[in-house]
């Protein structure tokens, strides 16, 4: 493939993103990458400026590596085509399209965000517009589907970068879906990942403190995730199909009413969801019953949102309701362990406040009339630190608690456990709790297990899906259900055929 860099530079001066032109004219040959380690010989080498090093410092690599051209937000030395730029990863994302032929335009495209329920949302709504007769593709944290094919996706990705998005997106259009839903991280928003895409309708799912070691305050975190709504203006593909934008959120949660207002001030059709318990649900201001395979009322909340949409599209929804109850969700997400074990086990991504207390809600419905809630539990570090007082506070409702390592990375999993245990102890805790600190995560899941009684449910919480541990650097390899069934295994349990 081959394209003409001054047509990108056309592209760039529309969006008002072009400070200066290239003084020379290229073919590109090879997709755009802002990182100089996988520039192809006729690519463009976008240099953005990151947390730790700005791409500008690799200019020269790049161009080592074959980069036929460089766009950057400053004049920097270049024997090759420069493009100074006025916000280089909002060029990133257009360029990334521009090479891709713009995939977006020919697909519905439905940003899902929130703070929780993202995965499951998405995974919810393309099962229901695929079984209403429209082929959806999905990105998630958890799974992408493409045409007929479900894949993992990478461990610890969020929204991909703008040039693998934009990459998955021309997939779906050759494998001929027609649709496609991307979870849209608060990260994803704010770096312009889902920059080039125009949405044709929005889904917020919750809204609470979260990452503010990124965004810094919670009306950064606002601000970015309120950055959906201005995206959502339409696709060719909508605009053929006659669907009218549409911003989804919770009827009864007043934290999303901000992203209400700012659709409607934009001109938007606002529908809603609820769920007023695990069955008994809303789907855009209409009630209905659910049996979801999915169990708890959180998830009922996120297959009523993915509804909703289908409703205020008109779509048939007696096909996308039997397909929801049918779905059994992404991995990592209210996952039972299935085994002969008198007692229920439950893998779930649970890694924030809200999200934990939400899952314990979901295990708590599960025990049996004597039974107990076990939790396994903990928190990432170099991430946002409240999130260890919240789960420790969550975890007070549970009836015996591990703290595990879950994602240390370069912190002391001491300090992050003490977080933890401390806001632990300052809750209003059940009667007889207690809590452990084992660092070893496949050790507390063991104890856990074996401690478990008939009646009981053990949750492990926090790494759901994820197929690493990041300890100083290292990936160590997990798999969270696994090592549950090889801890049920070397109890006497077999799992259930």
């Amino acid at each position: 493939m081959e394209r003409s860099l001054r047509s990108l530079t056309a592209r760039l001066q529309d969006l008002h993103l072009l400070v200066a032109p290239a003084s020379a004219e290229v073919s590109i040959t090879s997709a755009p990458t802002y990182d100089s380690r996988l520039v192809a010989p006729g690519a463009i080498f976008v240099a953005i400026p990151g947390h730790v090093a700005d791409g500008a410092s690799f200019v020269s690599h790049a161009i080592e590596r074959g980069a036929a051209a460089v766009l950057c937000e400053q004049q920097v030395a270049s024997s090759v085509p420069l493009i100074v730029v006025r916000d280089a990863r909002a060029a990133l994302a257009v360029a990334a399209a521009w090479w891709e032929g713009d995939p977006a335009e020919e697909l519905v495209v439905i940003g899902v965000t929130g703070t929780d329920g993202k995965t499951t949302t998405s995974t919810f709504l393309s099962t229901a517009l695929t079984a209403a007769g429209l082929r959806t593709g999905l990105i998630s944290t958890a799974i992408r589907r493409v045409g007929s094919a479900q894949l993992a996706a990478a461990a610890h990705q969020t929204t991909p970068e703008a040039p693998g998005l934009q990459r998955a997106l021309r997939e779906m259009v050759e494998a001929g879906d027609e649709a496609a839903v991307v979870e849209s991280t608060s990260h994803g928003l704010q770096l312009e990942r889902v920059g080039a895409i125009n949405f044709a309708a929005a889904i917020y799912t919750t809204f609470s403190p979260d990452h503010l070691d990124f965004h810094k305050d919670l009306d950064a975190y606002r601000a970015a995730k309120t950055k959906l709504v201005a995206r959502t203006v339409g696709s060719a593909a909508s605009r053929a199909r006659q669907l009218p934008l549409v911003v989804v959120v919770h009827a009864s949660d007043p934290a999303v009413q901000p992203f209400a207002d700012a659709a409607e001030a934009a001109g938007l059709q606002v529908a809603r969801f609820d769920a007023y318990s695990e069955h008994e649900v809303l789907i855009n201001n209409m009630k209905a019953e659910l049996n979801l395979s999915m169990p708890g009322r959180i998830n009922a909340a996120n297959a009523a949102a993915a509804l909703t949409l289908l409703a205020a599209w008109g779509l048939p929804l007696p096909a996308a309701i039997a397909a929801v109850e049918a779905e059994i969700g992404p991995p990592g997400r209210s996952q039972l362990i299935q085994g002969t074990q008198p007692f229920r086990v439950i893998v779930d991504f649970a890694h924030t406040g809200p999200s934990l207390t939400a899952s314990i809600a979901v295990a708590r419905e599960m025990c049996g009339p004597t039974g107990r809630l076990l939790l396994v539990t903990g928190a990432a570090g170099e991430r946002d630190p409240g999130r260890r007082s919240a789960v420790g506070q969550a975890a007070a409702r549970a009836d015996l608690v591990w703290i595990a390592d879950e994602d240390p990375r370069g912190e002391d999993p001491d300090e992050i456990a003490e977080a933890i245990r401390a806001a632990y102890m300052a809750s209003s805790r059940r009667p007889g709790s207690s809590l452990i600190v084992l660092h070893d995560r496949a050790a507390a899941i063991h104890a856990a297990i074996r401690a478990a009684e008939p009646g009981d449910v053990v949750l492990l919480a926090g790494k759901g899906h994820e197929r690493t541990i990041e300890r100083h650097g290292v990936d160590e390899p997990w798999d969270e259900a696994a090592f549950a069934r090889s801890a049920l295994s070397s109890l006497g349990y077999s799992p259930k055929l």
